[in-house]
């Protein structure tokens, strides 16, 4: 009998930037309507260490997760990715 251990997804190396570019941008979101991640987290429906993780690029987040920050900012999917770009 095998037994399967389950590591924690690493992020790509070849995406570590993109993923910390993502994580401040969205920390930007979040700090310039004044609230805390523990809220931010708490109005999207996501542990709190699970929020921080994504902010601090530490988590492979699910896109959905993403979609609920940006509706919760008012923010497009498409207009996220152009704010990326600068």
């Amino acid at each position: 009998m095998k037994i399967f251990v389950m590591k924690p997804l690493e992020i790509d190396p070849e995406y570590v930037e993109l993923m910390k570019s993502i994580g401040n941008e969205i920390k930007d979101l979040r700090t310039k309507k004044g609230i805390s991640y523990t809220k931010m987290a708490e109005e999207i429906g996501i542990s709190r260490n699970g929020y921080n993780s994504i902010e601090l690029a530490k988590s492979n987040f699910q896109f959905l997760t993403l979609l609920r920050i940006l509706k919760y900012h008012n923010i497009s999917f498409f207009q996220f990715i152009d704010s990326l770009k600068r």
